[in-house]
């Protein structure tokens, strides 16, 4: 197997080429560190279909919540969740049990707060607030044409508008396929109760 040329290493790796050499590596940085982010959300997202955890959170903040704390805010937590569906057919769940897969769907759930957080902070800041410049061999810097308004390269940011909007979709439908597992018409279903599409 042929080594990589150098010049494939400056030009195409932008999380091995420093900013000096492209002026948008920060900006390459960034989206690769948000599709590392996508790639936990992923096998979170499995591990808590798996375990069955995405109905245990009865109500839905887009904001997001903390988690109980207390043994009170456990047990009205608990009582909650015993007067939906799914609980008829796990009624011999402990509070243990019920803190255990809570927690994986809080955790899914504000994993993806946090990847789009990390998604639409990271695309305000390239576009409006990092313009990047060239930095010359003499510790100089040298400022890009004014064409070129932000760090995200041209042709980019109708893209980013497309992965930003998918990534907000999925929480919407995140949302639907909870409500659809909570739904008084589920009581006395005899199949096992789920999220489903």
């Amino acid at each position: 197997m042929a080594a990589p040329s150098p010049n494939l290493l400056a030009k195409g790796l932008p999380i091995l080429t420093p900013t000096a050499l492209n002026p948008h590596a920060p900006v390459g940085k960034w989206i690769l560190g948000t599709s590392s982010l996508v790639c936990a959300m992923v096998h979170i997202g499995g591990v808590t279909r798996l375990t069955k955890s995405g109905l245990s959170m009865t109500d839905w903040k887009p904001l997001g919540s903390r988690p109980p704390i207390t043994n009170d805010e456990w047990l009205e937590e608990f009582e909650r969740y015993k007067q939906f569906p799914e609980w008829q057919q796990r009624q011999s769940m402990s509070l243990d049990e019920f803190k255990y897969i809570y927690f994986w769907e809080w955790g899914h759930r504000m994993a993806g707060r946090f990847v789009g957080l990390v998604f639409g902070g990271g695309w305000l800041y390239f576009t409006w607030l990092h313009r990047p410049k060239l930095q010359l061999d003499a510790g100089s810097s040298l400022a890009l044409p004014k064409n070129v308004t932000s760090a995200i390269p041209p042709g980019y940011q109708g893209r980013l508008a497309l992965l930003f909007g998918m990534g907000g979709f999925q929480g919407l439908v995140g949302w639907w396929m909870v409500k659809s597992g909570l739904g008084q018409d589920r009581m006395g279903d005899r199949r096992e109760i789920r999220v489903s599409p």
